[in-house]
């Protein structure tokens, strides 16, 4: 008995716990989103990377997450431009410059898997819209 009634306690503490109003910074891999934003401009590109791929994870859900990752199409690594293709693919209304610069990407990207990764990506259902 005295477990039933300390399981409903604690039952009871977690959920209003769950219905607060207020909410923290909003956080990728653990870490405040700006905090990998600002590591897009990392001298050293697998930090760069490792931001971009934090960063695609988070979505539409900070404006400066599909800033940042407009300038990531622009890196001059290649593997930060592949995936900055792939993150912004995650965002639900990408802007006219990630659709610009996706464009442009699939034409002259001197990767080609860059080209080819942006080329999917404009096909993506709901993109061009």
């Amino acid at each position: 008995m005295r477990l039933v009634v300390f399981v409903s306690l604690a039952s009871a503490s977690v959920i209003s716990g769950c219905s607060r109003t207020e909410h923290g910074p909003l956080l990728a891999g653990g870490r405040e989103v700006s905090s990998w934003v600002v590591e897009l401009n990392d001298p050293r590109p697998q930090v760069r990377r490792q931001a971009v791929l934090k960063l695609g994870n988070v979505g539409d859900d900070d404006p400066a997450v599909a800033k940042g990752l407009t300038s990531a199409l622009d890196d001059s690594d290649v593997l930060v431009r592949r995936d900055a293709v792939h993150a912004v693919v995650k965002l639900k209304q990408p802007s006219d410059a990630i659709v610009s610069r996706l464009q442009e990407m699939s034409r002259a990207d001197p990767d080609a898997t860059v080209r080819d990764f942006a080329k999917r990506a404009l096909a993506k259902p709901g993109l061009m819209e």
